[in-house]
């Protein structure tokens, strides 16, 4: 049976490694980009694709070592050359700036983006960031196990997790993937600069919660918004308020 992953979507090289990457929308619509956490590939944002399209052009693409993207050596496995995949694909789009967001890993990604192409940015979001060493993740389950519960009791709908959301070509690439919080610094106070509209938004449920408050602080123009009964990965837990939220603050750099 095919799923998604199934659909071969766009490849430009950048550097010598071939990257896989997906634009879909209207061009008259404001362009975001979205970076998703290192484990999953660009289809887990099917969640909320209709919803975007409704407001944005989007651009999702599976970061180099995970999905169908290729992947260079070992020392390319950085937020940095993320980033600047990110900015090849936007030349090779078309795309003069976007709205870009990214979710955990992806979150790293996005920041890196803004302070080094702040000038191809409209709109940053930084979903369950932290731009420190991860924090301890042993509470991880736990928190996400009561996220659950509470959605269950409040009669919201739960997400049903598929797995080639996390499908990838070669399993070393995709490990080298979440390595890339070793080779850099914290960017936070280097974030001041920006005169975009910013989102910091982090799950009640989530154990990165205090680090996102700490990173909103340092950025004046951020906006704190607590995500209730969210575990880590707020887009599989309440992917239509992670959309809404979107949408608010990409309407927020055309005023």
């Amino acid at each position: 049976m095919t799923t998604p992953y199934d659909d071969v979507r766009g490849f430009v090289d950048i550097d010598g490694v071939s990257l896989h990457y997906d634009l879909s929308g209207e061009p008259d619509k404001p362009a975001l980009a979205l970076v998703n956490m290192a484990s999953h590939n660009l289809t887990c944002w099917e969640l909320i694709l209709d919803q975007l399209l409704t407001f944005a052009r989007v651009l999702r693409f599976d970061i180099r070592g995970t999905g169908r993207s290729g992947w260079g050596d070992e020392d390319s496995f950085t937020f940095t050359r993320y980033a600047d995949d990110l900015v090849g694909i936007m030349d090779h789009c078309g795309l003069e700036d976007a709205a870009v967001a990214g979710v955990a890993y992806g979150a790293r990604t996005a920041a890196r983006f803004a302070d080094r192409h702040a000038d191809r940015l409209s709109t940053l979001g930084l979903f369950d960031v932290s731009l420190r060493p991860p924090v301890d993740q042993k509470d991880q389950g736990r928190l996400g196990e009561e996220a659950l519960d509470l959605l269950k009791a409040a009669g919201e709908p739960v997400v049903e997790r598929q797995k080639y959301w996390r499908f990838y070509e070669n399993r070393d690439a995709a490990a080298l993937a979440h390595t890339a919080h070793q080779h850099e610094e914290d960017l936070s106070e280097r974030m001041g600069h920006l005169k975009v509209p910013v989102l910091v938004a982090c799950g009640r449920q989530d154990m990165n919660m205090d680090e996102a408050e700490r990173i909103a602080q340092h950025i004046p123009r951020a906006e704190l918004r607590v995500m209730e009964m969210t575990g880590h990965g707020s887009l599989f837990y309440r992917p239509t308020l992670v959309a809404d939220l979107l949408r608010e603050f990409m309407q927020q750099s055309e005023i």
